[in-house]
Protein backbone atom coordinates (compact mmCIF):
# COMPACT_ATOMS: atom_id res chain seq x y z
CA UNK A 1 0.00 0.00 0.00
CA UNK A 2 1.35 3.44 -0.91
CA UNK A 3 2.31 5.57 2.07
CA UNK A 4 0.30 8.85 2.29
CA UNK A 5 2.35 11.89 1.21
CA UNK A 6 1.94 13.76 4.53
CA UNK A 7 3.07 10.70 6.44
CA UNK A 8 6.07 10.29 4.15
CA UNK A 9 7.04 13.96 4.58
CA UNK A 10 7.04 13.47 8.35
CA UNK A 11 9.05 10.26 8.02
CA UNK A 12 11.87 11.71 5.93
CA UNK A 13 12.27 14.55 8.44
CA UNK A 14 13.48 12.07 11.08
CA UNK A 15 17.30 11.83 11.15
CA UNK A 16 17.07 8.07 11.71
CA UNK A 17 14.73 7.36 8.78
CA UNK A 18 16.21 5.04 6.14
CA UNK A 19 13.86 4.06 3.32
CA UNK A 20 13.58 0.35 2.61
CA UNK A 21 13.31 -1.03 -0.91
CA UNK A 22 9.50 -0.84 -0.83
CA UNK A 23 9.65 2.84 0.15
CA UNK A 24 12.22 4.00 -2.41
CA UNK A 25 9.76 4.63 -5.24
CA UNK A 26 7.60 6.83 -3.01
CA UNK A 27 10.58 8.83 -1.74
CA UNK A 28 11.84 9.33 -5.31
CA UNK A 29 8.39 10.44 -6.46
CA UNK A 30 8.21 12.89 -3.57
CA UNK A 31 11.62 14.30 -4.52
CA UNK A 32 10.55 14.73 -8.13
CA UNK A 33 7.10 16.20 -7.48
CA UNK A 34 7.46 18.42 -4.43
CA UNK A 35 7.59 22.17 -4.86
CA UNK A 36 9.14 22.66 -1.42
CA UNK A 37 12.95 22.89 -1.42
CA UNK A 38 13.22 21.78 2.21
CA UNK A 39 11.18 18.64 1.55
CA UNK A 40 13.27 17.93 -1.56
CA UNK A 41 16.49 18.24 0.43
CA UNK A 42 15.21 15.87 3.12
CA UNK A 43 14.05 13.37 0.50
CA UNK A 44 17.49 13.37 -1.11
CA UNK A 45 19.17 12.93 2.28
CA UNK A 46 16.89 9.97 3.01
CA UNK A 47 17.79 8.39 -0.35
CA UNK A 48 21.48 8.69 0.50
CA UNK A 49 20.88 6.60 3.64
CA UNK A 50 19.37 3.81 1.56
CA UNK A 51 21.18 1.05 -0.31
CA UNK A 52 23.08 2.86 -3.08
CA UNK A 53 22.35 0.60 -6.08
CA UNK A 54 18.68 0.29 -5.07
CA UNK A 55 18.31 4.07 -4.71
CA UNK A 56 20.04 4.59 -8.06
CA UNK A 57 17.71 2.10 -9.75
CA UNK A 58 14.63 3.82 -8.30
CA UNK A 59 15.86 7.22 -9.50
CA UNK A 60 16.58 5.98 -13.03
CA UNK A 61 13.18 4.26 -13.24
CA UNK A 62 11.34 7.45 -12.29
CA UNK A 63 13.40 9.73 -14.55
CA UNK A 64 11.55 8.67 -17.69
CA UNK A 65 8.13 9.56 -16.32
CA UNK A 66 8.69 12.80 -14.42
CA UNK A 67 8.55 16.46 -15.37
CA UNK A 68 11.59 18.41 -16.53
CA UNK A 69 11.93 20.07 -13.12
CA UNK A 70 11.56 16.72 -11.40
CA UNK A 71 14.20 15.23 -13.66
CA UNK A 72 16.65 17.95 -12.66
CA UNK A 73 16.17 17.10 -8.98
CA UNK A 74 16.59 13.38 -9.65
CA UNK A 75 19.77 14.04 -11.64
CA UNK A 76 21.12 16.01 -8.67
CA UNK A 77 20.35 13.07 -6.37
CA UNK A 78 22.11 10.70 -8.77
CA UNK A 79 25.10 13.03 -8.62
CA UNK A 80 25.18 12.73 -4.84
CA UNK A 81 25.16 8.92 -5.18
CA UNK A 82 27.93 9.14 -7.80
CA UNK A 83 30.09 11.08 -5.33
CA UNK A 84 29.97 8.02 -3.10
CA UNK A 85 31.77 6.00 -5.75
CA UNK A 86 28.76 4.66 -7.68
CA UNK A 87 30.08 4.36 -11.26
CA UNK A 88 26.71 3.67 -12.96
CA UNK A 89 25.32 6.87 -11.43
CA UNK A 90 28.38 8.75 -12.69
CA UNK A 91 28.03 7.22 -16.16
CA UNK A 92 24.42 8.37 -16.32
CA UNK A 93 25.50 11.98 -15.66
CA UNK A 94 28.06 11.70 -18.47
CA UNK A 95 25.44 10.29 -20.83
CA UNK A 96 22.90 13.02 -20.06
CA UNK A 97 25.29 15.91 -20.63
CA UNK A 98 26.44 14.38 -23.94
CA UNK A 99 22.89 13.66 -25.19
CA UNK A 100 21.72 16.54 -27.40
CA UNK A 101 18.19 15.18 -27.15
CA UNK A 102 18.12 15.26 -23.34
CA UNK A 103 15.87 17.74 -21.58
CA UNK A 104 17.68 21.07 -21.06
CA UNK A 105 17.18 21.27 -17.31
CA UNK A 106 18.43 17.72 -16.92
CA UNK A 107 21.63 18.54 -18.87
CA UNK A 108 22.17 21.61 -16.73
CA UNK A 109 21.67 19.55 -13.55
CA UNK A 110 24.15 16.98 -14.87
CA UNK A 111 26.72 19.72 -15.45
CA UNK A 112 26.32 20.94 -11.86
CA UNK A 113 26.58 17.38 -10.53
CA UNK A 114 29.72 16.64 -12.56
CA UNK A 115 31.37 19.79 -11.20
CA UNK A 116 30.81 18.49 -7.69
CA UNK A 117 32.02 15.01 -8.69
CA UNK A 118 35.27 16.13 -10.31
CA UNK A 119 37.84 13.93 -12.04
CA UNK A 120 39.12 13.61 -15.60
CA UNK A 121 35.92 12.17 -17.06
CA UNK A 122 33.82 14.97 -15.58
CA UNK A 123 36.30 17.58 -16.81
CA UNK A 124 36.27 16.22 -20.36
CA UNK A 125 32.46 16.10 -20.45
CA UNK A 126 32.13 19.64 -19.11
CA UNK A 127 34.68 21.03 -21.58
CA UNK A 128 32.86 19.34 -24.48
CA UNK A 129 29.59 20.84 -23.26
CA UNK A 130 31.19 24.29 -22.80
CA UNK A 131 32.38 24.23 -26.41
CA UNK A 132 28.79 23.97 -27.65
CA UNK A 133 26.47 26.89 -28.33
CA UNK A 134 24.81 27.04 -24.90
CA UNK A 135 22.04 29.14 -23.38
CA UNK A 136 23.51 31.68 -20.99
CA UNK A 137 22.08 30.01 -17.88
CA UNK A 138 23.77 26.75 -18.87
CA UNK A 139 27.06 28.53 -19.55
CA UNK A 140 26.89 30.07 -16.08
CA UNK A 141 26.39 26.63 -14.51
CA UNK A 142 29.19 25.05 -16.55
CA UNK A 143 31.57 27.90 -15.66
CA UNK A 144 31.09 27.13 -11.97
CA UNK A 145 31.49 23.41 -12.60
CA UNK A 146 34.74 23.92 -14.54
CA UNK A 147 36.07 26.05 -11.70
CA UNK A 148 35.47 23.16 -9.30
CA UNK A 149 37.07 20.44 -11.45
CA UNK A 150 40.04 22.68 -12.41
CA UNK A 151 42.81 21.71 -14.81
CA UNK A 152 44.67 23.57 -17.56
CA UNK A 153 42.03 22.89 -20.23
CA UNK A 154 39.27 24.14 -17.94
CA UNK A 155 41.27 27.29 -17.14
CA UNK A 156 41.85 27.96 -20.83
CA UNK A 157 38.07 27.95 -21.47
CA UNK A 158 37.31 30.04 -18.41
CA UNK A 159 39.87 32.71 -19.30
CA UNK A 160 38.31 33.21 -22.71
CA UNK A 161 36.10 36.27 -23.20
CA UNK A 162 32.81 35.65 -21.41
CA UNK A 163 30.79 38.19 -23.37
CA UNK A 164 28.61 40.90 -21.91
CA UNK A 165 26.45 38.88 -19.49
CA UNK A 166 27.35 40.37 -16.10
CA UNK A 167 26.36 37.28 -14.09
CA UNK A 168 28.39 35.01 -16.36
CA UNK A 169 31.39 37.33 -16.03
CA UNK A 170 31.06 37.21 -12.23
CA UNK A 171 30.79 33.42 -12.14
CA UNK A 172 33.63 32.98 -14.62
CA UNK A 173 35.94 35.19 -12.53
CA UNK A 174 35.09 33.20 -9.43
CA UNK A 175 35.61 29.93 -11.32
CA UNK A 176 39.05 31.07 -12.48
CA UNK A 177 40.02 31.70 -8.84
CA UNK A 178 38.78 28.24 -7.87
CA UNK A 179 40.62 26.52 -10.72
CA UNK A 180 43.87 28.39 -10.09
CA UNK A 181 43.92 27.52 -6.41
CA UNK A 182 43.56 23.80 -7.13
CA UNK A 183 46.41 23.89 -9.64
CA UNK A 184 49.10 24.08 -6.93
CA UNK A 185 47.63 21.76 -4.30
CA UNK A 186 50.28 19.15 -4.99
CA UNK A 187 52.88 21.62 -3.71
CA UNK A 188 53.36 21.38 0.07
CA UNK A 189 52.68 24.56 2.03
CA UNK A 190 53.18 25.11 5.75
CA UNK A 191 53.91 27.83 8.29
CA UNK A 192 57.47 28.01 9.64
CA UNK A 193 56.99 28.96 13.29
CA UNK A 194 60.73 29.26 13.81
CA UNK A 195 61.34 31.78 10.98
CA UNK A 196 62.67 35.16 12.29
CA UNK A 197 60.17 37.94 11.75
CA UNK A 198 61.32 40.67 9.33
CA UNK A 199 59.49 43.41 11.24
CA UNK A 200 57.89 44.06 14.62
CA UNK A 201 54.38 42.62 14.69
CA UNK A 202 51.35 42.70 16.94
CA UNK A 203 49.87 39.28 17.71
CA UNK A 204 46.62 38.18 19.34
CA UNK A 205 47.10 34.99 21.36
CA UNK A 206 43.89 33.06 21.96
CA UNK A 207 43.31 30.72 24.90
CA UNK A 208 40.31 29.27 26.67
CA UNK A 209 38.35 32.07 28.30
CA UNK A 210 39.37 32.09 31.95
CA UNK A 211 42.98 31.05 31.34
CA UNK A 212 44.26 34.46 30.19
CA UNK A 213 46.49 35.13 33.21
CA UNK A 214 48.01 31.66 33.06
CA UNK A 215 48.72 32.07 29.35
CA UNK A 216 50.18 35.55 29.88
CA UNK A 217 52.53 34.21 32.58
CA UNK A 218 53.75 31.51 30.19
CA UNK A 219 54.32 34.07 27.46
CA UNK A 220 56.31 36.33 29.78
CA UNK A 221 58.48 33.35 30.69
CA UNK A 222 59.06 32.83 26.95
CA UNK A 223 60.31 36.41 26.61
CA UNK A 224 57.22 37.87 25.00
CA UNK A 225 56.03 41.40 25.79
CA UNK A 226 52.41 41.57 26.99
CA UNK A 227 50.37 44.54 25.75
CA UNK A 228 46.86 43.78 27.00
CA UNK A 229 44.72 41.00 28.43
CA UNK A 230 41.06 40.49 27.54
CA UNK A 231 38.66 37.59 27.94
CA UNK A 232 40.03 34.66 25.99
CA UNK A 233 42.91 36.64 24.48
CA UNK A 234 46.31 38.12 25.24
CA UNK A 235 47.68 40.87 22.97
CA UNK A 236 51.46 40.77 22.57
CA UNK A 237 54.23 42.28 20.48
CA UNK A 238 56.98 40.29 18.82
CA UNK A 239 60.08 42.20 17.79
CA UNK A 240 62.07 41.93 14.59
CA UNK A 241 64.06 38.69 14.70
CA UNK A 242 61.73 36.99 17.17
CA UNK A 243 59.57 34.10 16.00
CA UNK A 244 56.10 32.67 16.40
CA UNK A 245 57.73 29.63 18.00
CA UNK A 246 58.17 31.68 21.19
CA UNK A 247 54.39 31.91 21.48
CA UNK A 248 53.96 28.16 21.13
CA UNK A 249 56.07 27.63 24.24
CA UNK A 250 52.89 28.56 26.12
CA UNK A 251 51.14 25.25 26.63
CA UNK A 252 47.81 26.93 27.41
CA UNK A 253 47.83 28.77 24.06
CA UNK A 254 44.98 27.64 21.80
CA UNK A 255 45.92 29.62 18.69
CA UNK A 256 47.52 32.94 17.74
CA UNK A 257 47.34 35.32 14.82
CA UNK A 258 49.17 38.31 13.41
CA UNK A 259 46.97 41.33 14.15
CA UNK A 260 46.23 43.67 11.24
CA UNK A 261 43.98 46.75 11.76
CA UNK A 262 40.69 46.65 9.85
CA UNK A 263 38.92 50.03 9.78
CA UNK A 264 35.70 48.85 8.08
CA UNK A 265 34.08 45.53 7.25
CA UNK A 266 34.15 45.69 3.45
CA UNK A 267 35.83 43.53 0.81
CA UNK A 268 38.00 46.47 -0.21
CA UNK A 269 39.18 47.12 3.36
CA UNK A 270 39.92 43.42 4.00
CA UNK A 271 41.81 43.08 0.73
CA UNK A 272 43.79 46.27 1.38
CA UNK A 273 44.75 45.11 4.88
CA UNK A 274 45.74 41.63 3.71
CA UNK A 275 47.85 42.87 0.79
CA UNK A 276 49.70 45.63 2.66
CA UNK A 277 53.48 45.38 1.97
CA UNK A 278 54.37 44.61 5.62
CA UNK A 279 51.75 41.85 5.77
CA UNK A 280 52.95 40.32 2.49
CA UNK A 281 56.54 40.44 3.80
CA UNK A 282 55.58 38.60 6.99
CA UNK A 283 53.51 35.97 5.18
CA UNK A 284 56.28 35.39 2.66
CA UNK A 285 58.87 34.93 5.42
CA UNK A 286 56.67 32.66 7.51
CA UNK A 287 55.36 30.40 4.73
CA UNK A 288 57.20 27.54 3.09
CA UNK A 289 55.50 26.97 -0.25
CA UNK A 290 52.44 28.76 -1.69
CA UNK A 291 50.66 31.21 0.59
CA UNK A 292 47.14 29.81 0.83
CA UNK A 293 44.46 31.58 2.83
CA UNK A 294 40.80 31.44 3.70
CA UNK A 295 38.47 34.05 5.16
CA UNK A 296 36.52 33.44 8.35
CA UNK A 297 34.61 35.53 10.87
CA UNK A 298 34.58 35.44 14.67
CA UNK A 299 30.83 36.04 14.51
CA UNK A 300 30.31 33.00 12.29
CA UNK A 301 28.35 32.80 9.05
CA UNK A 302 29.46 32.16 5.48
CA UNK A 303 28.97 35.62 3.90
CA UNK A 304 29.76 34.19 0.48
CA UNK A 305 29.36 37.46 -1.39
CA UNK A 306 31.87 39.25 0.84
CA UNK A 307 34.26 36.28 0.71
CA UNK A 308 34.28 36.05 -3.07
CA UNK A 309 34.55 39.80 -3.57
CA UNK A 310 37.50 39.87 -1.17
CA UNK A 311 39.16 36.92 -2.93
CA UNK A 312 38.81 38.63 -6.29
CA UNK A 313 40.36 41.88 -5.05
CA UNK A 314 43.20 40.08 -3.25
CA UNK A 315 43.99 38.05 -6.39
CA UNK A 316 44.19 41.25 -8.42
CA UNK A 317 46.41 43.07 -5.89
CA UNK A 318 48.63 40.15 -4.78
CA UNK A 319 48.52 37.07 -7.07
CA UNK A 320 50.92 35.25 -4.73
CA UNK A 321 48.12 34.97 -2.15
CA UNK A 322 45.95 32.00 -3.13
CA UNK A 323 42.45 31.84 -1.73
CA UNK A 324 42.02 28.14 -0.92
CA UNK A 325 39.60 27.10 1.85
CA UNK A 326 40.37 23.40 1.34
CA UNK A 327 44.18 23.42 1.64
CA UNK A 328 44.64 26.70 3.47
CA UNK A 329 47.88 27.61 5.22
CA UNK A 330 46.53 30.73 6.97
CA UNK A 331 43.12 31.44 8.44
CA UNK A 332 42.36 35.12 7.90
CA UNK A 333 39.83 35.75 10.66
CA UNK A 334 37.79 38.93 10.78
CA UNK A 335 37.44 40.02 14.41
CA UNK A 336 34.52 42.39 14.03
CA UNK A 337 34.46 43.52 17.66
CA UNK A 338 38.22 44.11 17.73
CA UNK A 339 38.34 45.91 14.36
CA UNK A 340 41.17 43.73 13.08
CA UNK A 341 42.20 40.74 11.03
CA UNK A 342 43.92 37.84 12.76
CA UNK A 343 46.21 35.84 10.46
CA UNK A 344 46.32 32.48 12.23
CA UNK A 345 48.69 29.68 11.14
CA UNK A 346 46.72 26.64 9.98
CA UNK A 347 49.32 24.16 8.68
CA UNK A 348 52.32 23.80 10.95
CA UNK A 349 53.96 21.37 13.33
CA UNK A 350 52.83 22.06 16.90
CA UNK A 351 55.87 21.17 19.02
CA UNK A 352 53.91 20.90 22.25
CA UNK A 353 51.60 17.90 22.03
CA UNK A 354 53.37 15.33 19.87
CA UNK A 355 52.58 12.81 22.60
CA UNK A 356 48.88 12.88 21.67
CA UNK A 357 48.58 9.71 19.60
CA UNK A 358 45.41 8.24 21.15
CA UNK A 359 42.18 9.61 22.56
CA UNK A 360 38.88 8.64 24.20
CA UNK A 361 35.51 10.44 24.32
CA UNK A 362 35.41 13.38 26.76
CA UNK A 363 39.19 13.39 27.25
CA UNK A 364 40.79 16.71 28.16
CA UNK A 365 42.13 19.00 25.49
CA UNK A 366 45.89 19.28 26.08
CA UNK A 367 45.68 23.03 26.78
CA UNK A 368 43.23 22.34 29.63
CA UNK A 369 45.49 19.63 30.99
CA UNK A 370 48.42 22.05 30.78
CA UNK A 371 46.44 24.64 32.76
CA UNK A 372 45.67 22.11 35.49
CA UNK A 373 49.34 21.11 35.68
CA UNK A 374 50.43 24.75 35.92
CA UNK A 375 47.99 25.50 38.74
CA UNK A 376 49.13 22.35 40.56
CA UNK A 377 52.75 23.60 40.68
CA UNK A 378 54.20 20.09 40.47
CA UNK A 379 57.59 19.44 42.09
CA UNK A 380 60.05 16.56 41.98
CA UNK A 381 58.79 15.33 45.37
CA UNK A 382 55.19 14.85 44.21
CA UNK A 383 53.28 11.66 43.48
CA UNK A 384 50.43 12.58 41.13
CA UNK A 385 47.21 10.61 40.77
CA UNK A 386 44.56 11.13 38.10
CA UNK A 387 41.52 9.04 39.12
CA UNK A 388 39.64 9.85 35.87
CA UNK A 389 42.66 9.42 33.64
CA UNK A 390 40.94 9.50 30.24
CA UNK A 391 43.75 9.55 27.69
CA UNK A 392 46.41 10.60 30.19
CA UNK A 393 46.76 14.29 29.30
CA UNK A 394 46.91 15.49 32.91
CA UNK A 395 49.55 12.95 33.91
CA UNK A 396 51.73 13.82 30.93
CA UNK A 397 51.44 17.58 31.39
CA UNK A 398 52.25 17.22 35.09
CA UNK A 399 55.31 15.14 34.24
CA UNK A 400 56.49 17.72 31.71
CA UNK A 401 55.83 20.61 34.10
CA UNK A 402 57.57 19.32 37.22
CA UNK A 403 59.09 15.85 36.80
CA UNK A 404 57.28 14.29 39.81
CA UNK A 405 58.71 11.14 41.40
CA UNK A 406 55.56 9.14 40.69
CA UNK A 407 52.56 9.03 38.34
CA UNK A 408 49.40 6.99 38.88
CA UNK A 409 46.32 6.84 36.69
CA UNK A 410 43.03 4.98 36.98
CA UNK A 411 39.74 4.74 35.13
CA UNK A 412 36.72 2.46 34.96
CA UNK A 413 37.18 2.07 31.19
CA UNK A 414 40.05 -0.21 30.08
CA UNK A 415 40.10 1.62 26.73
CA UNK A 416 41.06 4.79 28.56
CA UNK A 417 44.05 3.02 30.07
CA UNK A 418 45.06 1.75 26.61
CA UNK A 419 44.96 5.32 25.26
CA UNK A 420 46.89 6.61 28.27
CA UNK A 421 49.54 3.92 27.87
CA UNK A 422 50.02 4.85 24.19
CA UNK A 423 50.31 8.56 24.97
CA UNK A 424 52.71 7.96 27.85
CA UNK A 425 54.89 5.87 25.57
CA UNK A 426 54.89 8.61 22.92
CA UNK A 427 55.99 11.08 25.60
CA UNK A 428 58.73 8.76 26.88
CA UNK A 429 57.02 8.33 30.26
CA UNK A 430 55.73 5.52 32.43
CA UNK A 431 53.04 5.43 35.10
CA UNK A 432 51.20 2.96 37.30
CA UNK A 433 47.85 2.38 35.59
CA UNK A 434 44.93 0.38 36.91
CA UNK A 435 41.23 -0.16 36.29
CA UNK A 436 39.35 1.10 39.31
CA UNK A 437 36.68 3.27 40.87
CA UNK A 438 37.75 6.79 41.82
CA UNK A 439 35.59 6.53 44.97
CA UNK A 440 37.33 3.47 46.36
CA UNK A 441 40.91 3.30 45.03
CA UNK A 442 43.57 4.48 47.49
CA UNK A 443 46.99 4.71 45.79
CA UNK A 444 49.81 5.12 48.33
CA UNK A 445 51.91 8.25 48.88
CA UNK A 446 49.79 10.54 46.68
CA UNK A 447 50.60 14.21 47.29
CA UNK A 448 48.64 15.78 44.41
CA UNK A 449 45.46 14.77 42.60
CA UNK A 450 45.13 16.42 39.18
CA UNK A 451 42.05 15.52 37.16
CA UNK A 452 39.33 16.67 34.81
CA UNK A 453 36.36 14.45 35.74
CA UNK A 454 34.48 13.29 32.64
CA UNK A 455 30.88 14.24 32.00
CA UNK A 456 28.24 12.80 29.70
CA UNK A 457 28.31 9.20 28.55
CA UNK A 458 31.51 8.25 30.38
CA UNK A 459 29.79 8.88 33.73
CA UNK A 460 26.80 6.89 34.94
CA UNK A 461 24.34 8.24 37.45
CA UNK A 462 24.22 11.54 39.35
CA UNK A 463 27.36 13.49 38.38
CA UNK A 464 27.14 16.17 41.12
CA UNK A 465 26.64 13.52 43.80
CA UNK A 466 29.58 11.51 42.46
CA UNK A 467 31.86 14.56 42.55
CA UNK A 468 30.78 15.41 46.11
CA UNK A 469 31.64 11.88 47.22
CA UNK A 470 34.94 12.03 45.38
CA UNK A 471 36.04 15.19 47.20
CA UNK A 472 35.67 13.41 50.54
CA UNK A 473 37.61 10.41 49.27
CA UNK A 474 40.32 12.68 47.82
CA UNK A 475 40.88 14.22 51.25
CA UNK A 476 41.45 10.75 52.73
CA UNK A 477 43.90 9.80 49.94
CA UNK A 478 45.90 13.02 50.17
CA UNK A 479 46.27 13.64 53.87
CA UNK A 480 47.61 16.93 55.21
CA UNK A 481 49.50 19.16 52.80
CA UNK A 482 48.10 17.48 49.69
CA UNK A 483 46.55 19.33 46.73
CA UNK A 484 43.44 18.64 44.71
CA UNK A 485 43.50 20.39 41.31
CA UNK A 486 40.49 19.71 39.17
CA UNK A 487 37.57 21.01 37.11
CA UNK A 488 34.07 20.92 38.51
CA UNK A 489 30.82 21.82 36.70
CA UNK A 490 28.97 22.23 40.03
CA UNK A 491 31.29 24.39 42.16
CA UNK A 492 28.70 25.35 44.78
CA UNK A 493 27.96 21.74 45.65
CA UNK A 494 31.56 20.54 45.55
CA UNK A 495 32.74 23.56 47.57
CA UNK A 496 30.61 22.52 50.51
CA UNK A 497 32.05 19.01 50.34
CA UNK A 498 35.64 20.31 50.04
CA UNK A 499 35.33 22.63 53.04
CA UNK A 500 33.74 19.85 55.09
CA UNK A 501 36.66 17.54 54.17
CA UNK A 502 39.24 20.03 55.45
CA UNK A 503 40.34 21.60 52.17
CA UNK A 504 41.23 25.28 51.77
CA UNK A 505 40.57 27.02 48.41
CA UNK A 506 43.77 28.34 46.81
CA UNK A 507 42.75 29.04 43.18
CA UNK A 508 39.47 29.34 41.30
CA UNK A 509 39.10 30.13 37.59
CA UNK A 510 35.89 30.15 35.54
CA UNK A 511 36.83 28.44 32.27
CA UNK A 512 35.03 28.04 28.96
CA UNK A 513 35.38 24.40 27.97
CA UNK A 514 33.97 24.90 24.50
CA UNK A 515 30.24 25.35 24.88
CA UNK A 516 29.84 25.35 28.64
CA UNK A 517 31.56 26.92 31.63
CA UNK A 518 33.17 25.01 34.48
CA UNK A 519 35.44 25.91 37.36
CA UNK A 520 39.13 25.07 37.55
CA UNK A 521 40.08 24.89 41.22
CA UNK A 522 43.00 24.13 43.46
CA UNK A 523 42.25 22.99 47.00
CA UNK A 524 45.00 22.55 49.60
CA UNK A 525 44.48 19.99 52.35
CA UNK A 526 44.83 21.51 55.81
Amino acid sequence: MTQPVDELVRAIAAPSYTPGRRDLAAVVALLADTADDTTAAKAQTALLRADGPAARAALLTHLAQTTEGGAARLIAALGAIARRGDEPARDHQLAVIADEGARPRARKAAAVALGKLGGDLARAALIAYWDRDLPVDHRRAVAEALGKVGGDDALARLKHDAGDDAELVRRRERAVLMAERTATRDVVSEVALDAPLPTKVAVVVRCRAGLEELCADELRTAGVAIDAIERGAVSVTLGKGQSLAQLWRARTLFTAGLAVPLPTLTAQAIARALTAPAVIANLTTLTRGPIRWRLDFTGGGHRRGLVWDTARQVAAAAPALLNDPTATTWDVVVDEDGGRLELRPRRFTDPRFAWRVADVPAASHPTIAAALARVAQITASDVVWDPFVGSGAELIECALAGKPRGLCGSDLDPRALEATRANLSAAGLTAELRVGDALTLHPPDVTCIVTNPPLGRRVRGDVPALLEQFVGHAAAVLGRGGRLVWITPVPKRTERAALAAGFRLATRLEVDLGGFDATLERWDRG
